[in-house]
């Protein structure tokens, strides 16, 4: 095993701190899930009213997932948010995310509008430790790529906070994937989109939470959704 770097090091320490250094199965290609005793265990540890005062804290904006959520779970409360992504809400215990269904957001004394800014105002404390610096540069076919995973399990919904993608990737103009939960792939906005859906279904259908989302492009400024085209058949 390679010795950690100064970037890894610093996703451990902010993995520990969030409670998310937990027992874990390797899937392969760097892709790792809680085990289902830790994840069960973390579901014992939660209050038994599921009351806001004690949950708000930890609920998170959670972007849509390709596969459907169990149906024990009930219907996932979910609101539409710029720049137009269906967006639903996790209560984040270490290991997993449990969803905010309709029944449990009515049982709170709250509205959707108080649930979206307490979720968007967790996830900026959250990030607050992620830097430029934590971006990993490479690349793929030619292609230049930046990386970033946080160790915190919610890096995607930064396209939820513009002046976040900005302050981590800087104002230039590109173009970004959140093919999984905690990836978001920076790559040049001229990128041919043909390689950007490949990359994008290569590294989605690697975990099994990977995300039903295409493209979004920056202008520095503002974020933009962009259907990307299916991948062909030499693609997949």
């Amino acid at each position: 095993m390679p010795p950690m770097d100064e970037r890894d090091r610093r996703r451990a320490n902010r993995r520990r701190r969030a409670g998310k250094d937990y027992p874990a199965e390797d899937l392969g290609n760097g892709v790792e899930v809680a085990t289902a005793e830790s994840v069960m265990r973390a579901v014992g540890s939660l209050p038994r009213d599921l009351g806001w005062d004690e949950l708000a804290p930890s609920v998170i904006p959670v972007l849509p997932r390709r596969r459907p959520m169990p149906q024990a779970t009930g219907e996932p409360f979910r609101v539409t948010l710029p720049p137009g992504i269906s967006t639903g809400f996790g209560i984040d215990i270490g290991p997993a995310f449990l969803m905010v269904g309709t029944q449990l957001m009515a049982s709170w004394p709250i509205e959707s509008v108080d649930l979206v800014a307490r979720a968007l105002s967790n996830l900026r404390d959250r990030m607050r430790p992620v830097r430029a610096r934590d971006l990993l540069a490479m690349q793929i076919d030619g292609t230049p790529v930046r990386v970033l995973q946080t160790g915190l399990g919610c890096a995607s919904a930064l396209v939820l906070l513009p002046d976040e993608i900005r302050r981590v990737f800087g104002p230039r103009a590109q173009c970004l994937l959140t093919p999984m939960r905690d990836l978001v792939v920076s790559v040049p906005p001229a990128t041919d989109r043909g390689f950007a859906a490949w990359l994008n279904e290569e590294l989605a259908t690697m975990d099994p939470n990977g995300l039903a989302l295409d493209a979004f492009v920056f202008d520095g400024d503002l974020l933009r959704y962009e259907r990307l085209p299916q991948p062909g058949p030499a693609q997949r």
